[in-house]
Parts: C-alpha cells; structure tokens; sequence
C-alpha cells in the first residue's frame, strides 16, 4: 500500500517534493505538467496544486480515473494541506470510490427526471 508525502522546501518555486512510500520501495512522484510549469504545490487552489492531484491520482489511480477526478480531489485535500502531509492510497481509492458512487447516483436522479 502506497503513502504518498509531501515536504514544503521554502526554498523557492517548484521545490516541493512528494515521496511515494511503496511497501520497501520509495521513490520521487513524477510531475504530470498540466497546468504549472514550476511543479508541485499545494495549501491553496491553484495551477501547482491542481498538477500535485493530477499527479497523485495518475500515480495512484491511473490517468483515466484521474483526468475526470483530480479537480475535485484539489479542492478536497490538496488546497487544505500544510507544509508537511500524507495521505494513504487507500484513503485516495475510499474517495473515489465514494466520488464514482455519487456521480452514479446523481446521473440515475437525472435519468428519472427526463
């Protein structure tokens, strides 16, 4: 199971790191560059951290899942974290769980209305 970390630098733009602990295994996340040139950043609701979810969601989820998710997934966490932060893959894959099941629902609740 994965814990993915991250580490606010104050060393200037793009020097946020984010750890992927893997079981034995730890390796850097790969910067998925969408929106931010300059990497990861979170604490707030910007380019920086709308990349860092992207990034999470990629590494976790896979890309599919993570195109239509890591807006959201922004909002909810990544604007909320401090200068240090974890959160397990599991707690990622609950979310979307939960995410999957309510769109479902929410497109059903249309279906009926029509």
């Amino acid at each position: 199971m994965k814990i993915y970390k991250g580490t606010r630098n104050r060393e200037g733009i793009g020097d946020e790191t984010i750890m992927v602990q893997d079981n034995a295994d730890e390796y850097l996340l790969e910067h998925i560059e969408r929106h931010s040139p300059d990497g990861f950043q979170w604490g707030y609701g910007g380019s920086g951290p709308a990349d860092t979810a992207l990034s999470i969601l990629t590494d976790c989820l896979g890309m599919k899942q993570a195109n239509q998710l890591y807006q959201l997934f922004k909002w909810e966490f990544v604007a909320c974290w401090g200068d240090e932060w974890s959160i397990s893959e599991e707690k990622i894959r609950e979310w979307a769980e939960r995410e999957k099941e309510t769109r479902i629902s929410l497109e059903q609740e249309r279906r009926s209305e029509i």
